[in-house]
C-alpha cells in the first residue's frame, strides 16, 4: 500500500536533492518558494504550514515536469514563464530577456530625475518585454509611452503584459538604427552589446536560452548600438534626454560618444557603472 506523500518530503526528494548541483541552497529556497506559488497559488506566509500537505499526484508530476527542464539548464523564469521586475509580475517565455536588477535600478533613476507632473514623451529602443515602458506607464499614466522592437514575437510579448497591466502602450515594430524617429523627449534602452566572440563566456543558462540578438551585438563591435543610439539621439534637437543600459567594462568608451553633451553615470548595487544619462 503507497503511503501518501506530504510536500516537505517531496520538495526534499523531488526538488532539492536533484538540483542542488546546480543551484545554491538560498537560490533553491527562493524558487521553491516561488514555484508553489507560480504553479500551486500557495503564498509565501502559507506554505510554513501547507508543507504538511498530501502531495495530490498530477502536481508531482508537474513538479518533476519542471525540473527536468531545469536540469537541462532552462532558465527558472522560462520554466515558469513568469518573471518579477518593481514588484510586478511579468510574462516571459524565449523571445524576450529575462529581467536583471540593473534594469530596474534604471527605471528607478528614471521616476527620480523626470519631472512627474509633466507630460513626458518616451521611447523605449528595444524593449523586449515591455517592463520599461509599461512600468514607466503604470508609475506614470499621465506619460506617452512606446515600445520598439525588431522581433514581431518579442512585441506580442510585451503587448500581452501591457494588457496585464493594464497600460496604454504603443508598440512599434522595426530596427532602432533605421526606424523614422517619432516625435518624443526621452530615449531609453538597453541594447545588445556582448560582442560574438565572447559567447563563451556566459553561463549556458543565458548563452543557450535568452535570445542571442538581444543580448549579442551583431559584430565585433560591442559598440555597434550605442552609435547608432548616439546618432539617433543628436536627431533629437535640444532639451532631449537619453537613458542607456551600460556594457560596464566600456561605459567610458560609451560615454565618450556624447562629446559636447552633459553626461552622468550611475553605478548600480555592486558598484558597476551601468547606467548612463544623457541631457542636449
Amino acid at each position: 500500500m503507497n503511503v501518501p506523500m506530504i510536500w516537505q518530503s517531496v520538495r526534499r526528494q523531488y526538488f532539492d536533492l536533484p538540483l542542488a548541483p546546480h543551484y545554491e541552497a538560498d537560490e533553491r529556497k527562493a524558487m521553491w518558494h516561488w514555484w508553489c506559488e507560480s504553479r500551486l497559488h500557495v503564498p509565501v506566509q502559507q506554505q510554513s504550514s501547507w508543507q504538511f500537505n498530501q502531495v495530490e499526484p498530477q502536481a508531482l508530476a508537474l513538479l518533476e515536469q519542471d525540473v527536468r527542464r531545469l536540469l537541462k539548464g532552462e532558465p527558472f523564469q522560462y520554466v515558469l514563464n513568469e518573471a518579477w521586475f518593481l514588484n510586478r509580475r511579468f510574462v516571459l517565455n524565449s523571445n524576450v530577456l529575462i529581467p536583471r536588477p540593473e534594469t530596474e535600478e534604471m527605471v528607478r533613476w528614471m521616476l527620480e530625475v523626470l519631472p512627474e507632473a509633466k507630460k513626458c514623451r518616451i521611447t523605449d529602443m528595444g524593449t523586449g518585454s515591455g517592463i520599461i515602458p509599461i512600468n514607466l506607464a503604470a508609475e506614470r499614466p499621465h506619460w506617452q509611452l512606446r515600445g520598439v522592437d525588431v522581433s514581431a514575437d518579442a512585441l506580442a510579448t510585451a503587448r500581452e503584459n501591457a494588457s496585464l497591466h493594464q497600460v496604454e502602450v504603443q508598440w512599434i515594430e522595426g530596427d532602432m538604427c533605421l526606424l523614422p524617429l517619432p516625435e518624443m523627449d526621452v530615449l531609453v534602452s538597453n541594447p545588445p552589446y556582448i560582442p560574438t566572440q565572447e559567447a563563451s563566456t556566459l553561463h549556458a543558462r543565458v548563452r543557450e536560452y535568452e535570445p542571442a540578438m538581444a543580448l549579442f551585438s551583431p559584430n565585433e563591435d560591442a559598440l555597434f548600438f550605442y552609435r547608432c543610439l548616439a546618432q539617433r539621439f543628436s536627431q533629437l534637437g535640444s532639451g532631449k534626454q537619453l537613458f542607456l543600459e551600460l556594457n560596464h567594462e566600456k561605459a567610458t568608451e560609451i560615454g565618450g560618444l556624447f562629446e559636447g553633451y552633459e553626461v552622468t553615470y550611475r553605478a548600480d548595487m555592486q558598484g558597476k557603472i551601468r547606467m548612463l544619462r544623457v541631457q542636449s
